[in-house]
Parts: structure tokens; C-alpha cells; sequence
């Protein structure tokens, strides 16, 4: 099987920014394409923390 450089590269650039995305609020920092659990550490763009569930029952990022 031969790939050329160009194909490589497009590989290598969309696994790099799937594990080095940062989720935008505390709600998609656990749900989206994480499918995080209570207790799974999270982060999004102004913190960072531990999934928990809020009042309402949803899945979010509390902040450490």
C-alpha cells in the first residue's frame, strides 16, 4: 500500500486536531463526541475539571 505525502499529512493533521480539540463550553466538554461519564476529567475553553451532573440531571465540565 503506498500513500503519498499529501495523504499523510491530511491523516496525521485530522488525528492531531481530534486529540487536541478543546470543547467550547462545559456542556460539550462531556457529551458530543467525548462520551464522558461522571468523574471523567474534561476541559473546555476557560477551565478545566471533572465531569458531573448539574441539578437538571445533564452532564457537565465543574471546573477544579
Amino acid at each position: 500500500m503506498m500513500f503519498n505525502v499529501s495523504t499523510f499529512l491530511a491523516i496525521a493533521a485530522a488525528l492531531f486536531a481530534g486529540v487536541n480539540a478543546v470543547a467550547d463550553n462545559a456542556v460539550d466538554a462531556c457529551n458530543g463526541s467525548n462520551h464522558y461519564d461522571v468523574g471523567h476529567d474534561c476541559a473546555f475553553q476557560e477551565s478545566q475539571g471533572t465531569c458531573q451532573l448539574n441539578a437538571c440531571g445533564n452532564l457537565v465540565c465543574v471546573p477544579n
